[in-house]
């Protein structure tokens, strides 16, 4: 074939048997991607429905039954069923509420992190999706482009050029990942205005208290496997203080990913426990939006979702995920903003030891406990 000016490259018949059948491969790819896709993203749902009233049913989890706790613990009472929810009446005395305070404020507080709970299944899902779907089209469509108008291409030069382009395509598209997921962690930090600290130093009175009260209440691990001390699953105390306007938006602390991400801080969230450490006359309410409203006192009045006053010393206990660590949606909860400031520590029960700088020592449980 003489290759005139104005004479358009006819690709060979060869060609274009190469080029239809990278082309339904492309298809097959981009089809296969989004049906996995939709299968294992999880689903995001907009903040009106979230915090929708739970007049209609709870929704369907695969959770299933939490962990043990002493369930005759002076002052413990349910406050809802299925998922369970606890207030626990005069859990910490007057004194080591102070205490705790006291120290938070010497220690100083800094902003509160927010964890992006997911994000390696999100980096896995977006890639893959990439991967088969984009990144092919890409990789073949200009690679197809720079055959146009050469004679001598043959289809294995189509092929090495697709694969060329394929690897740099996927390098821009994981690039694109890593700035997306970026920019959601930094996004994320938003919903949080809470300043906090850790007391991991059971020398101190508060400290020690609350430890050794939340060991009683959660006893030893039913496993057999070893004879931790139940304070071995624990993070250390993290005092949380919320000024005038500040807040913590709908949110979990249970982890879909945590056998990944929480690997080193003990595995999943299996129980939070939050004690109030001063009265609150307005605001700073904790509001569970996927569960109903209670009769009891500290109920706010009018609301149609569980939404818990802080009274000085009672502590609030539920369960983020079931004992062996399936994830509970029905578990949503948030930190309603402050008018009065409001101070509150925090324990989380985790499904493994919790080795420090996360956890406590086993020098410090020995000594203290």
């Amino acid at each position: 074939m003489s290759n005139l000016p104005n004479q358009p490259y006819i690709p060979s018949k060869r060609a274009v048997s190469v080029g239809l059948t990278l082309t339904l491969f492309a298809t097959a790819s981009t089809i296969s991607a989004f049906t996995v896709t939709y299968r294992h993203v999880r689903p995001v749902k907009p903040r009106s429905q979230l915090l929708a009233s739970t007049t209609t049913p709870l929704a369907q989890t695969a959770a299933g039954s939490r962990i043990r706790i002493d369930e005759n613990y002076l002052g413990l009472k349910r406050v809802h069923a299925n998922p369970d929810v606890f207030i626990i009446e005069h859990f910490l005395d007057d004194t080591s509420c102070e205490d705790l305070i006291s120290k938070a404020r010497g220690k100083g507080t800094t902003r509160s992190p927010v964890a992006y709970s997911g994000w390696t299944d999100d980096v896995k899902d977006l890639l893959g999706l990439a991967a088969t779907g984009p990144v092919t089209w890409f990789a073949i469509l200009s690679a197809w482009y720079e055959a146009q108008g050469d004679e001598n291409a043959s289809v294995l030069s189509l092929v090495l050029h697709s694969i060329r382009n394929y690897a740099g395509f996927f390098v821009l598209a994981a690039v694109l990942v890593a700035a997306f997921t970026k920019f959601r962690a930094d996004g994320l930090q938003k919903l949080r205005t809470s300043s906090s600290t850790t007391l991991d130093d059971l020398s101190q009175f508060g400290a020690r208290n609350f430890v050794s009260c939340a060991a009683d209440l959660f006893g030893p691990s039913s496993s057999s496997s070893n004879d931790l001390q139940p304070a071995a699953y624990f993070e250390a105390p993290t005092v949380i203080r919320y000024e005038r306007d500040q807040s913590l938006a709908p949110h979990y602390d249970a982890n879909r990913s945590a056998d990944v991400e929480d690997k080193n801080r003990g595995g999943q969230t299996l129980a939070t426990l939050i004690v109030y450490l001063n009265d609150v006359q307005t605001g700073g309410t904790t509001k569970f939006g996927k569960l109903p409203a209670t009769d009891d006192q500290r109920q706010v009045k009018g609301e149609s979702n569980l939404n818990i006053i802080p009274r000085k010393g009672d502590a609030l206990l539920f369960f983020p995920a079931d004992q062996n660590g399936i994830f509970d949606e029905r578990m949503e909860h948030e930190g309603c903003p402050a008018v009065d400031e409001k101070w509150i520590a925090r324990i989380w029960r985790h499904s493994e030891r919790v080795n420090p700088p996360f956890g406590l020592s086993d020098e410090s449980m020995q000594k203290f406990l």
